[in-house]
């Protein structure tokens, strides 16, 4: 469990449950004087070789000196963790701060773990961790002493991806570097990371010997449903007459050598008991299934189990799970109440039971073979997180399908889904609802709309989806044939009716239908599979979609056989009539098969979406020949917003001074303006930039309505500055904003005028959900009112940032609108790359917001700028991994 951060930092935050190598759990935690027995225990079980290689002589126990300093840190200049499992400490490491060094403050760093543990990732877990630590406490370099046989603790430090280079000295290694973290630090850390959070769900979902433990009466449909699939492990049925705590727990003592998942229902007698006693059995978690009735547990006492089933090192499903299925023929698990679904290569992730059975039951009733699936309960400590890792490694599972009700960490789910979108398809169900849903942070962040987070989503490359069955239309398009290489698609069909209606709605969805095929000939059946035939030897379509009315069971067949042999054009039969149409679920489902739809529709609508994915997939595959994109002086912006938030540390709206300097860091400059309050400082501020100047209002009032007189361009001299101030109080008057016509309601500025253009908006915020986004819009209604605005997550490369500006309704006035030149488009795009790497660094800019920027055929002029900062941290995540 993740303790929740102590506003001013501290040892409270550096609590949390990490995820071991394997796949186990484990608590990390700052050490306390309480602890000093359990280090005496733990110091005995270490062995005699790793104490010589910690302290470079025999150390067969810790002075009281050494218990007095490793249990009573100061938490600043001396910082010791520990590790523990099942409530034993198996690891502990500590810095301390070297007096000789000051003022650098440098520390000795050092470990020490238990030698059954070793091989775990314990080592680099605490590194990860102390580092983060000294970190905050200021530390700038660890340095460290090890003999040349500490292999392992070597290979911790120079694997770590800091700037470690190890010297050889008086038969010693010596290893000193800087904290900083690093662009390969992170990345060790995510690979890391990835690798024990898969470890962990292959684990549960490849148990050697499964104890489903309960009353006989609740446990029996589990366990008919484990023996149906035909279940290749042991299983150990553990059931009892009546539902006691206590003969529960003789039960399962009773079991003789370990057991790897235990499953239960809600509700069985002591949970937490149960959860001890699977510890003992080395068990890799717990499986709490929803019971006959509602769970008896509210959200604190589930949150709660889950806790205390982390604190003994298992992970837990549920407490209201469906389950879980595993259809490798190896394992054939399913530890669910569903009948064993089709083996296919569809992963399926769900989280409550009742969405869960719809869900599944769906997949089902539509032939969708799984690879697996996992339902996980509200408040299990298995996410999609941990799935989507698992999913990344597993060559049983080419298509991916979640649906979510909520998500715990949405930063690091958008960073997981992205490294999964860009080797395997994913399809999402409505994943704005399940964000929203994550906790906000305590500072007041602004929040996209729900339409924009399914809009990132979808740009991560995973395709986004507001029904659940597009969801299985588009898996079983993806797992039973070729993916299509274009957007061509050839519509055939025995009803000229039906083939005109088909092209139409391939229109519609961005697909190139081109000339359909109708077949007269009756009988058809020949004929139709003879057209589906000839369009997939043409080499001139991308895919194939015919539609048979009424259902002709040969022409079925003739397409199934086609389905069976093509390796690059996709088949899709639609089947309409009073009849249902024949279906095949034997056997194992997968590549090669007949996708079958009912409607033209759905079909055409899967194969765009399936197109569409396909094409960003490629456009966003790594390229080592891309251009490098811009950089920026993160330095120096960092640099000025570190004095804004010392002169006000609740945080503020950056000056006029301010957001030019943090703008021009990165390369975004404005055109010269001042704000003006009397009409001669107006003309002052002209002769000043040299004439050629504007008089505009910058209220929000007025601000993208041109058919108010608040804009008087070209003005020469300070005759002409004067009657555009009389002519801008007027406006004032009129609007009925101030009785004695004072221009300085609107806010007025003179600026150098521009090149007529496109006035665009470009904003980024912190959302409080997703982090940094950017979006950009048409200033004015279209943005305003319209909400005609689209949306990114950094970092943005430059086909990033035309995606986006092609995707505005209001696009074409980019190009060339009633005969206007076309606008400078690598203008544009270089200004949202820039303002979108600014994001990426700054998490203290809230809002920064580019308006206008006015586009024209000779660039980019950014006319005004605002920033706001908020104290945050420079890093949005933890730089140590945790259990999320």
């Amino acid at each position: 469990m993740i303790r929740p951060n102590s506003p001013a930092g501290g040892p409270a935050q550096w609590e949390a449950d990490v995820v071991l190598a394997d796949g186990g759990i484990a608590q990390l935690r700052p050490i306390t004087a309480s602890d000093r027995d359990a280090m005496v225990a733990f110091y005995a079980r270490v062995s005699d070789q790793s104490k010589y290689l910690r302290f470079f002589a025999t150390h067969p126990t810790l002075t009281d000196q050494e218990l007095d300093e490793y249990t009573n840190p100061d938490n600043h200049d001396r910082v010791a963790l520990l590790l523990a499992v099942d409530e034993q400490i198996v690891a502990f490491a500590h810095y301390e701060v070297l007096p000789d060094l000051l003022p650098a403050r440098v520390a000795n760093v050092a470990f020490l773990v238990q030698d059954d543990q070793q091989g775990r990732g314990v080592g680099n877990i605490l590194l990860e961790h102390l580092a983060e630590v000294g970190r905050e406490c200021g530390v700038e370099r660890f340095t460290a002493e090890m003999l040349t046989q500490n292999r392992r603790m070597v290979q911790v430090f120079t694997r770590a991806g800091y700037s470690v280079r190890p010297e050889l000295s008086d038969g010693c290694i010596l290893v000193d570097f800087p904290l900083a973290a690093t662009q390969k630090s992170r990345e060790v850390m995510e690979q890391r990371e990835h690798k024990a959070e898969s470890n962990a769900i292959r684990g549960l979902l490849t148990p050697r010997r499964v104890a489903v433990v309960g009353e006989v009466s609740q446990m029996s449909p589990i366990i008919a449903s484990i023996a149906a699939a035909g279940y290749r492990g042991e299983l150990l049925v553990v059931t009892t007459a009546d539902s006691s705590a206590e003969s529960h727990g003789r039960s399962l003592r009773q079991i003789s050598g370990n057991v790897d998942l235990v499953v239960v229902r809600s509700g069985t007698g002591d949970l937490e008991r149960l959860i001890v006693e699977a510890s003992q059995k080395n068990a890799r978690g717990i499986l709490v299934l929803a019971g006959t009735s509602p769970s008896p547990l509210g959200q604190q006492e589930a949150a709660q189990l889950v806790a205390w089933a982390r604190t003994h090192g298992l992970r837990a499903l549920g407490p209201t799970a469906l389950g879980l299925v595993n259809t490798d023929p190896e394992v054939r698990l399913n530890a669910s109440p569903a009948r064993p679904p089709r083996r296919g290569v569809v992963g399926l992730f769900t989280q409550t039971a009742g969405v869960a059975t719809i869900v599944l039951s769906r997949a089902q009733e539509l032939g969708i073979g799984l690879s697996s699936f996992i339902a996980t309960g509200a408040f299990a400590d298995v996410t999609g997180n941990d799935v989507m890792q698992y999913w990344t490694d597993d060559e049983a599972t080419r298509v991916c399908l979640l649906s979510l009700d909520s998500i715990g960490n949405p930063r690091k789910f958008f960073r997981v889904l992205r490294r999964l979108a860009l080797t395997k398809p994913v399809v999402v169900f409505t994943p704005s609802r399940a964000l929203n849903s994550a906790r906000h942070d305590e500072l007041e962040l602004p929040t996209a709309p729900a339409a924009a987070l399914d809009q990132v989503i979808g740009q991560s490359g995973a395709i986004v989806v507001s029904r659940r069955d597009t969801m299985y239309d588009i898996a079983q398009l993806i797992a039973r044939q070729p993916m299509p290489q274009g957007r061509r698609v050839r519509v055939i069909s025995n009803s000229a009716g039906l083939t005109h209606q088909m092209a139409q709605a391939a229109l519609r969805f961005g697909l190139e239908p081109g000339e359909g095929v109708v077949v007269h000939a009756q009988p058809a059946a020949d004929e139709l599979v003879s057209a589906a035939t000839a369009a997939v030897d043409s080499g001139d379509v991308d895919a194939v979609v015919e539609v048979v009315d009424p259902l002709l069971e040969q022409v079925h067949a003739g397409l199934a056989a086609i389905a069976g042999r093509t390796t690059t054009v996709p088949v899709v039969g639609v089947f309409v009539g009073f009849r249902d149409a024949p279906t095949d679920v034997t056997g194992e489902d997968g590549m090669g098969r007949l996708p079958s739809f009912t409607h033209y529709a759905d079909a055409l609508q899967a194969l765009a979406l399936v197109a569409e994915n396909r094409e960003h997939r490629l456009r966003h595959a790594p390229d080592p020949e891309a251009d490098p994109l811009p950089s920026g002086d993160a330095e120096a912006a960092r640099a000025i917003i570190d004095e804004l938030l010392a002169d006000s540390p609740e945080g503020r709206w950056a000056t006029d001074d301010e957001c030019a300097r943090i703008l021009e860091a990165y390369g975004i400059r404005l055109v010269p303006w001042r704000a003006v309050t009397t009409v001669d400082e107006a003309v002052a501020a002209g002769e000043e930039l040299g004439w050629d100047v504007v008089l505009k209002a910058t209220a929000s009032l007025v601000r993208g309505r041109p058919e108010l007189a608040t804009s008087f361009f070209h003005l020469a001299d300070a005759e002409e500055v004067r009657r555009a101030w009389d002519a801008l109080g007027r406006t004032v008057r009129d609007l009925g904003l101030a009785e004695d016509a004072d221009p300085t309601a609107l806010a007025p500025v003179v600026q150098t005028t521009m090149h007529p253009g496109t006035p665009l908006t470009m904003r980024g915020i912190e959302d409080a959900v997703l982090g940094p986004m950017i979006c950009t819009g048409v200033a004015g209604p279209p943005a305003d009112l319209l909400g005609d605005l689209a949306w990114g997550v950094p970092p943005l490369d430059h086909d990033d940032a035309r995606s986006m500006l092609d995707q505005l309704r209001a696009a074409s006035l980019l190009y060339d609108y009633r005969g206007s030149r076309p606008v400078d488009m690598a203008a544009i795009q270089d200004v949202l790359v820039r303002l979108a790497r600014l994001k990426d660094d700054q998490a203290a800019v809230a809002e920064v917001e580019l308006s206008p920027a006015i586009a024209s055929p000779s660039g980019t002029a950014i006319v005004g700028g605002r920033i706001r900062i908020v104290p945050m941290p420079v890093e949005r995540d933890p730089l140590a991994r945790r259990a999320t």
